[in-house]
């Protein structure tokens, strides 16, 4: 049996109005905060929630609401500057995917006499981060608890993966009543997208039995969830839900990393600029068949989660079923489900797969993998 480690240094604390404790999580670490965020925030009050909390606890704060869909590296740039001329001494993101990793690289490059292009190119941080806190506004962020973050390169607009500095991540906060400023179709693609990596993460090469737990519990969850957030989006419980298996499943993910499918997301996303949680909605059962035949027994496991019949089936027939289920799923989220829906050409995607093939994260997948079968995946799912 493998040996077994698990440690998570960030603070996390999970529940409704959780943000009501950001001045409390920040007295340990900074006073002077540069709050990384999305304009679009303020059309629910998230923004100034957040900046009450703060003012409550005399704590002095700077907005960076540059975060806008398709961010590049540019935002980080300009982000480092604001936060190394104001003198902040600790970083908070609030927001999605994208927002966190801008406020992750700003944290990692204010004491460093490098730029995130510099970064970009390979070069490393050298000296200690800023403290760095989180606050999501979706229910997933599989970088939640790693020291990874995703950039599109301003450059060439191809997506690049990197590590910060270790243990950066001072504090997160999940309440699960922020994702309700996601509309309801959004909001079934990130339960898409959280159950997409949390079967990579499942069928991963470095899964263990304490990973198991949590990815088969988030994986059930997500699976039940789906309808009944179409169904009532304005329902806190499921938002609650939502968020719960997108915590478990960035747990799981500190131990594993995802697979073919997140790569590809991220990857497509960065160059094209189509929603990264629709793609991976698009590409999961796509993933599920690269992987049928070498991951049968988990995958026949996956099939159970999600609600599909596999008594009396064989092991393949019951994996099987995994995909079923992923495309019964698809089908009831109302998303296109072929790329050819958001016109995208599939030329464009050759070099695409190549740079996905690229990231770290499809190194501990269960089967060997080239640029090759990254492009049929593709054109699977075109």
């Amino acid at each position: 049996m493998p040996d077994f480690f698990f440690t998570i240094p960030a603070k996390i604390y999970f529940g409704i109005d959780a943000i009501s404790r950001i001045g409390s999580f920040c007295i340990p670490y900074a006073d002077r905060i540069l709050l990384v965020t999305e304009a679009i925030l303020y059309e629910k009050k998230t923004i100034d929630r957040v900046q009450e909390f703060l003012d409550k606890k005399g704590i002095k704060y700077i907005t960076f609401d540059e975060v806008v869909p398709n961010v590049t590296s540019t935002a980080v740039n300009n982000g480092i500057k604001l936060a190394r001329t104001s003198h902040v001494n600790g970083i908070i993101g609030l927001g999605g995917i994208k927002t966190l990793s801008i406020a992750r690289c700003i944290a990692m490059g204010t004491t460093s006499s490098k730029s995130m292009d510099d970064f970009l190119s390979g070069a490393k941080p050298e000296n200690e981060a800023l403290p760095y806190i989180e606050i999501p506004t979706t229910c997933r962020n599989p970088f939640m608890l790693t020291d990874e973050y995703f950039i599109t390169d301003a450059r060439n607009r191809k997506g690049v993966s990197g590590l910060t500095q270790p243990d950066m991540t001072k504090g997160v906060l999940i309440d699960p009543v922020l994702s309700t400023s996601l509309p309801p179709k959004y909001t079934a693609t990130t339960v898409m997208d959280t159950l997409l990596a949390g079967i990579e993460g499942y069928i991963s090469n470095k899964n263990n039995f304490f990973s198991d737990l949590l990815f088969c519990d988030a994986i059930k969850t997500l699976g039940e969830l789906l309808p009944l957030v179409l169904d009532d989006p304005d329902d806190v419980t499921h938002r609650y839900q939502a968020s719960r298996a997108g915590l478990l499943t960035a747990m799981g993910l500190s131990i594993c990393k995802a697979g073919i499918g997140t790569a590809l997301s991220w990857a497509i996303n960065a160059s094209l600029m189509v929603p990264k949680s629709w793609v991976a909605s698009i590409l999961l059962p796509h993933v599920l068949e690269f992987h049928v035949t070498t991951s049968s027994s988990k995958l026949a496991q996956v099939a159970a989660l999600l609600g599909e019949d596999v008594d009396g089936l064989d092991e393949q027939e019951a994996a099987h079923k995994a995909i079923d289920g992923a495309r019964r799923l698809l089908g009831s989220s109302g998303i296109p489900a072929r790329f050819r829906d958001f016109d995208l050409i599939l030329d464009d995607m050759v070099e695409i797969a190549e740079t996905a093939y690229s990231y770290e994260m499809i190194r501990d997948i269960p089967r060997s993998v080239t640029p090759e079968d990254m492009f049929t995946i593709i054109k699977a799912a075109y």
